[in-house]
């Protein structure tokens, strides 16, 4: 046995590091911790209630405007045009919501900061894990070749130009750049600038476009993720299914098995236990594009919101059932600051602020533990785009069924299959240079047979995977159904005398609603109020708890995605479901089991392609 160090994981955001227990080169324990304590939430104690909106995007370079969006949820809550979890439109004449305007502008933002963060996370932050790039910087240093598949190598460290699966990767790689541009370019044309949006506030958004103005800002964003729609359909979702032959050990086994790997597969698996809080409120509906809710294990999803009328459950569960454990984290625990002695956890809106304890004993990271509770016991869930998509019902995890049946390629690719025919692939939907390099290395069969077969499950591709197919999804909701004979999404039309406006996807819906209001006002409340925000976060599912008294801020917590799957382990003992993973996080239980090359000092590749199929942010996880 051996107890060796992956400290830092390479291209995260922030400073994560794991320790990990070896025996006969396999991790039997793995602890992982974030390094430092930054104070976001103490620091806001005292301020107005919206500049929580402007500070928390700071939390995050990478993630700001899902802090940004989940801060703004929040203050609605307690301004009163919400009861909690989420702003819908007011269009009820409940008393309740945000103008329609305001809701679209804010879910083309969001939106915008998807597809730049999962293109970001899969191009420039995790495949350098799989792909050896040239003999220069940002690809070195790299690790042995042993370590990628033989196929990519097989044409040596050639630069990109040539005719090679390697190359053609790179070229992705580099076309991606621009590609996240063009993202934050659609975004600031509602935002005001990206990736620190000045749009939110509470009860609505800063944007005071109208008419004409308005509706030429929705033409240039869906321009603009025209090109980012096409990189989505041709080169990153075609990839992201393929990458699992190159590397069948770290997909699950049923597909493993079908390339003739019957041990070893399924590299980290996780937990199985997955938890969504929805995102994305449609103002003409009022229901959810992304779903609520959660899963435990094999059991099926249980969805907690769809729509407006759900709310006020939701705020109902989440306060009962939601809380964060310390017992392992670098936190003083006495009542002065809201975790009870002796009782490390509480839930989240009841602190009242976070100290460090620089004491060691059994604490070894910054990072705290949430729990989600289900009946009488705890659970550590995984959050992310899989979680999104299992919860939805969109991603099986069952090793069983197909991705493309579950998924509904017909209903949300746009387009039937990525095959044209038996021995071909179909360069409407995938890049002609990725269907060249392919077929350099003879893996067009191969390539076909693995997408159209693919099952899904539990491991690293898994949730690769499903981001790029969450990706796939969310363009289409953004820009209308693509269609692959006009290599183009949605459709416009002449919409109040202007020509070429959008007439389909959300941005058809802003433009629609050009000449309406983006902002309803209501006075700070001065009595003591306590509410709560949530969406999802690229990463995962994020809240903000918050407190105001006489106007001010009294209390804020943050609980954000990487918290959830990075978190240690916690100490709830009966509180916790027997054998449920022996308290660990989500990070830390994927990584049981998986094989270590060696031992000390040990490489530790294993463990850095899983914690980055997390795409962490510890920066967020340690605010």
């Amino acid at each position: 046995m051996a107890t060796v160090a992956v400290d830092p994981i390479p291209r995260i955001e922030g400073h994560l590091g794991v320790k990990l227990t070896v025996e006969a080169g396999f991790v039997t324990e793995a602890d992982a911790h974030g390094n430092m304590f930054r104070g976001f939430e103490n620091f806001l104690i005292g301020r107005d209630p919206n500049d929580a909106i402007t500070f928390t995007q700071r939390i995050c370079g990478v993630c700001p405007v899902p802090h940004g969006t989940t801060s703004t949820y929040a203050i609605d809550h307690v301004y009163g045009y919400s009861v909690g979890h989420i702003t819908f439109s007011d269009k009820d004449n409940d008393g309740l919501g945000v103008p329609a305007k305001a809701v679209h502008i804010r879910n083309l933002i969001l939106g915008a900061e998807y597809l730049m963060s999962s293109i970001t996370h899969f191009y420039h932050l995790a495949a350098q894990s799989y792909v050896q790039g040239p003999n220069m910087p940002p690809w070195t240093p790299y690790f042995d070749t042993s370590y990628y598949s033989g196929i990519l190598l097989s044409n040596g460290r050639a630069l990109p130009d040539g005719n090679n699966l390697w190359s053609a990767v790179i070229k992705q790689y580099v076309k991606a750049l621009r590609i996240r541009r063009l993202t934050f370019e659609a975004g600031a044309l509602f935002a005001g600038r990206m990736p620190m949006t000045s749009a939110f506030l509470a009860g609505g958004v800063t944007t005071q476009s109208r008419g004409s103005d308005f509706r030429s800002r929705c033409k240039k964003f869906y321009d603009l993720m025209q090109e980012v729609g096409l990189f989505i359909v041709k080169e990153y979702v075609p990839l992201a299914l393929a990458l699992g032959a190159l590397y069948p050990t770290y997909d699950n086994p049923t597909n493993a098995a079908s390339v003739g790997v019957t041990t070893g597969a399924g590299i980290g698996a996780g937990l199985g236990n997955f938890l969504s809080w929805g995102a994305f409120p449609d103002p003409a509906t009022n229901m959810l594009a992304i779903r609520g809710g959660y899963k435990i294990g094999a059991a099926a999803p249980v969805v907690l919101v769809t729509g407006k009328g759900d709310v006020a459950n939701m705020v109902a569960q989440v306060n009962a059932n939601l809380i964060e454990d310390t017992n392992r984290s670098w936190y003083v625990a006495d009542s002065k600051w809201g975790y009870p002695a002796g009782q490390e956890w509480q839930r989240p809106g009841a602190v009242t602020r976070t100290e460090p304890n620089r004491t060691k004993g059994t604490k070894y990271s910054w990072m705290k533990a949430p729990r989600w509770r289900v009946g009488t016991t705890y659970h550590a869930m995984e959050v992310g785009p899989l979680a999104r998509m299992v919860v939805q019902g969109l991603y099986p995890v069952d090793g069983t069924t197909t991705i493309a049946s579950t998924f509904g390629v017909a209903g949300y690719f746009g387009y039937t299959s990525y095959l044209d025919t038996p021995t071909t692939l179909d360069t409407n939907v995938i890049d002609a240079g990725l269907v060249s390099a392919l077929g350099a290395h003879n893996l067009v069969p191969t390539v076909q047979t693995w997408i159209v077969n693919l099952k899904g499950g539990l491991s690293v591709m898994d949730r690769l995977r499903a981001r790029a197919l969450e990706s796939l999804l969310l363009v289409q909701l953004l820009l209308g159904a693509f269609d692959k004979g006009t290599q183009r999404f949605g459709a416009v039309g002449t919409v109040d005398g202007d020509a070429g406006i959008p007439t389909t996807g959300w941005i058809g819906a802003a433009a629609a609603v050009a000449n309406g209001a983006s902002y309803n006002q209501k006075a700070a409340p001065v009595n003591p109020r306590s509410g709560y925000g949530a969406t999802e976060a690229p990463r995962g599912s994020l809240s903000h708890h918050v407190s105001i008294d006489k106007g001010r801020i009294a209390a804020y917590q943050c609980v954000v995605p990487t918290t959830w799957n990075a978190s240690p382990k916690d100490a709830l003992g009966s509180l916790r479901a027997t054998g449920d993973f022996n308290g660990r996080g989500a990070m830390e239980q994927a990584m049981i089991n998986a094989p270590h090359a060696g031992v000390a000092p040990g490489p530790g590749v294993e463990a850095m392609r899983i914690a980055q199929s997390f795409d962490p942010c510890i920066a967020c996880a340690v605010h």
